[in-house]
């Protein structure tokens, strides 16, 4: 783009766009103050002469037609015809039908107008003649605007300078126009926005040449219309009174510039920014009152089509504060789902203050914002108040809020099947849910609140996926923090069923979604995912993915209520304690404290699941196998009193773990009677922990395996390394490292498929601490499998035997399990090994 001395502007783009037309016929439309008549002049064709036809300055249009004619008689000719809109009565007819006809090639005709001349041009279009240069291309782009006020010494920062660009969309009269004050020198950003809102020189050109071939009818109907930047025929119907209105915005774009047509959007129709503005300060300077009428009713009309950021707008500007209250509501919703509440926050801060004691649609709005924040004890209060109140005149939107608070308090009391019976019995699918913004992220809030209820009530991963996948099938909108908060719940429904693969591609979805979006907003709505890493790892050994390495004791947004996630960390907690620093002592009081602070721990049964498998396995470590079995035997949750499959397998995995300590009384029992009526050959089984079944499958063959059943311990650890190859189990295998071994050297002498995962427990296990060590120098894996034989009758040449290994090789590790023990002598070893909860 190059300016000349006397501030003419010459953009070689257009230049080469227009030489680069291979059409006979080139077409020039747009708007006054595009451009047009300078493109034009500065045209140089290849060949040829040019010669330019103007009507303003040929008034006799039967001459002008004639002249036409006749330069179209040369061999080869450019003929420009510039304001082809001032022959409004005449540009349908023939003369320049038959003008178009007779273009060829070598008879180049280019024809500017500010309308096309649809009738005339439609053959030529047809027969593929015309290329079209349209205001979007004679439009300056965000560089070419940059350097144009460059040029004229425009006193602008870069961010005015994008701002005046966006405002224009590049109309360069409006450009130009707005260089005078801005290049007066320094200037605030007050005198700035009255020069976006409409600067006197700009709003006079706009009148005088943008208005000036607009007929009056056509005229009143823009003015009327400019409160709104989005129109369609039924809102400009609504605005003027006039049921030709889909005609008139037809005939408004068909005069270039005032309106766009939008055919993908919602709204057909959308204002040019700057001339909407310069016609709406006309309408505020002739009738300032007919602004706020007119704001009023597109206020309504646009609230009732459920938008609420327009809605909100045109309140303002109408003092409509109802539907501004109503449109705060509904970005609220909007920002429950999104987690951005600049908006909503916004909106709430222009209501006046009369208008914000005693408006449900304030109130509920203001819980709605207090729970995106994390205040959720400020938000308590004011939901109890709500709910205690009837609401025999709230809206539709309101109702449905009103029913989703009072499913949270339910939920935040700890009662979540009440909050589940609640949602349940106001389902979020029927038609009274509208298919605006606000209804659609209202619906997925609380399809959410409802999945994390299912889950807590045990309802099983199948329900809580069926729900979660129900409320995203419902609408197109995907919100990043809501998709977290159903990867959240998915995760650890997951978690609870013991099926690690679903889990972990779960946790690498939230994982991926984290790195997509790094800003710090996103992670303050991870919630207890990385708590769901963190039982994965303990589970297989595997490290989580760093978007979710980051401290647990940083408590983020949680799709869970906050009893549920409160429990989450703590169980989580008392877990890490106890595989990481054998602290059995601290885990036990941390779930012991939870149990009783929060009674409603023992309810919630995907919590409980958790919550006993830990506090088992603390006993189990502590050698307190009494109260372990203590803990399985809970209240029977079926109609005859029979014990839960739960409580079966609880009960199993405890007397398993006994009989593979010798505890008196267990020594000695035949394993089947153990484990007879669980299902152990079935994965995943509704209702089933897979954590427990592998760990009942491991104790079973480890047992067998004692009781000289090679073939069942076979059996059982063959199923156990079929749940291991889906699902990665590692810790099952370290809790009864010294057992489970010897199962595993057996297995890898056989022939089977499941050889390479076994040489990679082995290995896995070589490098473990001894489970439950007390002891400053660990015991190796093979220091404990010869441990578990030293209570046996064997000696030394069948001990050598048993195991596969030499006389001198087992002297060595016998003397350096002696050593760590701090022992003499085999039966001192059995002693101090079993005080120590090792035997």
């Amino acid at each position: 783009m190059a300016i000349s001395d006397s501030g003419v502007i010459t953009r070689r783009r257009l230049l080469n766009l227009a030489r680069g037309a291979a059409q006979p016929v080139t077409l020039v439309s747009a708007p006054a103050g595009y451009g047009k008549t300078t493109l034009l002049r500065q045209w140089t064709p290849d060949a040829g002469p040019v010669i330019h036809l103007d009507p303003a300055e040929i008034t006799d249009h039967w001459q002008l037609w004639q002249r036409v004619n006749e330069a179209l008689s040369l061999s080869v000719v450019t003929v420009i015809i510039d304001d082809l809109h001032l022959l409004e009565h005449d540009r349908g007819s023939g003369p320049l039908r038959d003008a178009l006809r007779r273009a060829s090639a070598r008879r180049h005709l280019v024809i500017a107008t500010r309308s096309d001349p649809i009738l005339a041009l439609h053959e030529a279009r047809l027969a593929g003649k015309v290329w079209e240069i349209r205001a979007n291309e004679l439009a300056f782009d965000e560089d070419e605007t940059r350097r144009f006020l460059a040029a004229n010494d425009a006193a602008v920062s870069p961010e005015q300078a994008y701002a005046l660009w966006v405002h224009t969309e590049g109309w360069p009269a409006g450009l130009r126009l707005s260089t005078t004050p801005l290049a007066r020198g320094p200037h605030t950003d007050e005198a700035f926005s009255t020069l976006l809102q409409g600067d006197t020189a700009v709003g006079s050109y706009l009148m005088g040449q943008a208005l000036a071939y607009t007929a009056d009818d056509l005229r009143r109907f823009l003015l009327q219309t400019s409160v709104s930047e989005f129109l369609d025929a039924d809102l400009a119907e609504k605005l003027t009174g006039r049921s030709d209105s889909a005609l008139l915005l037809e005939r408004a774009h068909a005069q270039p510039g005032f309106l766009h047509r939008l055919p993908e959007g919602r709204w057909p129709y959308r204002y040019h920014p700057m001339f909407r503005a310069l016609l709406l300060a006309e309408l505020m300077g002739l009738a300032p009152g007919e602004v706020r009428r007119l704001s009023a009713l597109a206020a309504n009309w646009f609230a009732s089509h459920g938008e609420h950021v327009r809605a909100a707008s045109l309140a303002v500007q109408g003092q409509s504060w109802d539907v501004l209250a109503e449109s705060i509501l509904a970005g609220s919703c909007v920002a429950l789902a999104t987690g951005d509440q600049s908006w909503a926050r916004s909106a709430l801060a222009r209501l006046p203050d009369s208008h914000l004691d005693g408006n449900l649609h304030v109130r509920l709005a203001s819980i709605l914002l207090m729970l995106g924040t994390g205040a959720r004890r400020e938000a308590l209060g004011t939901a109890e108040a709500i709910s205690m109140q009837p609401h025999p005149d709230a809206t539709r939107l309101e109702t449905q809020v009103v029913t989703f608070v009072e499913a949270w308090l339910a939920a935040e009391r700890g009662e979540t099947a009440t909050a589940a019976g609640i949602l349940e019995s106001h389902p979020g699918r029927d038609s009274t849910w509208g298919s605006s913004a606000a209804s659609r992220a209202l619906r997925a809030a609380r399809q959410q609140l409802h999945a994390s209820c299912l889950f807590v009530e045990g309802a099983g991963a199948a329900s809580v996926d069926a729900m979660l996948s129900e409320s995203r099938s419902s609408g197109s909108d995907t919100y990043p923090t809501m998709q977290l908060g159903d990867l959240e719940i998915r995760a650890w429904a997951a978690v609870v069923a013991g099926d690690l693969q679903s889990a972990r591609h779960q946790l690498d979805r939230a994982a991926a979604l984290l790195d997509r979006r790094p800003d710090g907003g996103i992670l303050d709505h991870s919630g207890t995912t990385s708590l769901a890493w963190r039982w994965l790892e303990m589970e297989t050994g595997e490290r989580g993915p760093a978007q979710l390495d980051h401290d647990a004791d940083r408590r983020s947004e949680s799709a869970f209520p906050q009893p549920i996630s409160d429990a989450l960390h703590t169980i989580t907690d008392a877990r890490i304690r106890l595989t990481r620093d054998s602290d059995w002592l601290g885990s036990a009081l941390l779930l012991d404290d939870l149990a009783a602070a929060n009674p409603n721990v023992r309810n919630w049964s995907a919590i409980i699941t958790l919550w006993e498998m830990t506090r088992i396995e603390a006993c189990l470590e502590a050698g307190q196998f009494s109260r372990a079995l203590d803990l399985t035997m809970g209240p029977p949750s079926d109609d005859r009193g029979e014990p839960t499959s739960r409580q079966s397998y609880l009960w199993a995995w405890v007397m398993q773990r006994a009989a593979l300590a010798d505890r008196a009384g267990v020594f000695g029992m035949d394993p089947e009677l153990l484990i007879s009526n669980l299902p152990l050959e079935s994965a995943l089984l509704p209702g089933h922990s897979e954590a427990l079944r592998v760990r009942v499958l491991l104790s079973a063959a480890s047992l067998a395996l004692r009781a000289e059943m090679p073939e069942r311990a076979s059996h059982y650890l063959r199923i156990a390394l079929q749940s291991t190859e889906a699902h990665g189990w590692r810790r099952p295998y370290v809790e009864i490292a010294a057992a489970i071994t010897p199962v595993l050297e057996a297995e890898r002498r056989r022939i089977t498929s499941y050889g390479e995962q076994v040489i990679l427990l082995l290995t896995y296990l070589r490098h473990q601490p001894a489970y439950g060590g007390q002891l400053p120098d660990p015991l190796s894996v093979r220091e404990l499998e010869i441990l578990q034989y030293l209570p046996t009758p064997l000696d030394q040449r069948e001990l050598c035997s048993a195991l596969f290994i030499s006389r001198n090789t087992l002297k060595t590790h016998l003397r350096s399990t002696y050593r760590k023990l701090g022992v003499q002598t085999r039966r001192e070893a059995v002693l101090r090994a079993e005080r120590l909860g090792m035997l």
